[in-house]
């Protein structure tokens, strides 16, 4: 059985790709916002697979690069922070990319600290996939995620 998966994360600016990255490889989380130029790359060892993780930067004139990152990906990680506007925006991508060549997406509701963040019953429900919230600065979302994607890779 193959133990290598790829999981690329996207989502529009700002919405915390990077911050997750950082997160699943221990690295220590940045107080301030730095956007990701073009893409970023991380290596997280999640139960018994070893996983290369695609930060896909989010800015528009990065977005055109996003299919040709793709190929190989395991999991799409499509992620929101949680706002409204966000949400209604990330609908398009989900539409997009449910159905990108057999690769499994799951939606993450970032931020779910934050005032006004939509519950991720009331995310999926706009975007119409599989959603999970996660606060990306905080040690218990890691496990979280961690599990999250293990069940994604063993199903």
């Amino acid at each position: 059985m193959n133990k290598i998966r790829k999981v690329s994360i996207m989502g529009l600016p700002g919405v915390g790709k990077s911050t997750l990255i950082k997160m699943l490889t221990g690295q220590q989380i940045p107080r301030d916002y730095i956007p990701t130029v073009a893409l970023d790359f991380g290596d997280a060892l999640i139960g018994e697979y070893k996983v290369s993780l695609w930060d896909l930067g989010g800015q528009d004139q990065f977005r055109f690069m996003w299919d040709s990152f793709l190929p190989g990906t395991n999991t799409i990680l499509l992620v929101t922070d949680s706002s409204i506007e966000n949400v209604q925006k990330t609908r398009e991508l989900v539409e997009k990319y449910s159905n990108f060549n057999g690769t499994k997406l799951l939606v993450i509701a970032n931020k779910q600290d934050l005032p006004g963040a939509l519950s991720p019953s009331e995310v999926e429900s706009i975007v119409g996939a599989t959603t999970h919230g996660l606060v990306a600065i905080d040690s218990v979302s890691k496990q979280a995620l961690f599990k999250i994607l293990e069940q994604q890779f063993s199903s």
